[in-house]
């Protein structure tokens, strides 16, 4: 069966709205609801990152420099610097690592201003993403749309890092780095069997991605790379029946299911 009508059988019962990019990066590329506008939620931050290495790289910042955590970047939600100390300093790429790996809100809102909003969103445009914004900070408790993208920018920049098209080649290769540490696994990389990641006979090389949660939004896309080459493949899901639905496992099924059906397409397709 077609590889759409696959995906579209297996969301076809879901109370909520999805969108999908997908890129095997060999000329074959699938889009559903893919330039539909949706809350970016945590996945804008793979764009505060490549603008962080872009001002390294033009020499506007310096990699030794350190941000000091203040009582105006505090934010609740996800990341340990909230449990720790005001006026604490930490180097910029480690601020930046969590910010990525454990998705830490106040790293993030630490790096926005130490970015300038407005370089951020320059930067999303100089990458050909035009539907997707930073609006502000992260502020949680408020009913806001911090950043907006679509399924396709979000792959875009996915297969940007892939190919080594940012700024500086080194700039691909040290945020698949930090990325391969992901500790938030929800829908790309859970939806493949352990037994193709962590066997003898394991044929993925890596997945480097990012996620985002935020009330009746849930985001995840990234590179995943085997033995065989690579690919892109991102999901946006939103406005499910209850945006205060605490079964994740539901909603990201759904976002797995998609993930284990692309991953066998890709792998059926070599063989």
């Amino acid at each position: 069966m077609e590889l759409g009508k696959l995906i579209n059988n297996c969301i076809i019962n879901f109370e909520g709205k999805i969108a999908v990019y997908y890129d095997d990066l060999k000329g074959n590329i699938l889009g559903i609801n893919e330039n539909e506008q949706y809350n970016g939620a945590s996945c804008i931050k793979i764009f505060i990152l490549i603008e962080l290495f872009n001002q390294i790289y033009k020499g506007m910042k310096s990699r030794e420099d350190k941000l000091k955590y203040q009582e105006k970047d505090y934010v609740d939600g996800s990341g340990v610097l909230r449990y720790l100390s005001k006026n604490i300093e930490l180097p910029v790429l480690d601020v930046a690592t969590l910010m990525m790996i454990i998705s830490d809100n106040i790293a993030t809102n630490m790096l926005i201003d130490y970015l300038g909003i407005e370089n951020i969103n320059r930067a999303i445009k100089e990458l050909g993403c035009e539907n997707t914004r930073l609006y502000s900070k992260f502020e949680m408790g408020k009913n806001e749309t911090f950043s907006i993208t679509t399924a396709k920018d979000f792959g875009i920049v996915w297969k940007k890092i892939n190919n080594k098209e940012l700024y500086n080649e080194n700039i691909s290769e040290e945020i698949i780095e930090i990325l391969k540490n992901q500790k938030y696994h929800e829908m790309v990389a859970d939806g493949i069997d352990d037994f193709y990641k962590k066997t003898d006979y394991k044929i993925i090389n890596y997945i480097a991605t990012k996620s985002g949660k935020y009330k009746n939004v849930r985001n995840d896309g990234g590179i995943v790379s085997t033995i065989y080459g690579d690919y892109i493949l991102t999901i946006l899901i939103k406005d499910f029946k209850d945006e205060f639905y605490m079964n994740d496992e539901y909603i990201y099924n759904y976002g797995k299911k998609i993930s284990n059906i692309i991953f066998n397409n890709y792998i059926n397709s070599i063989k």
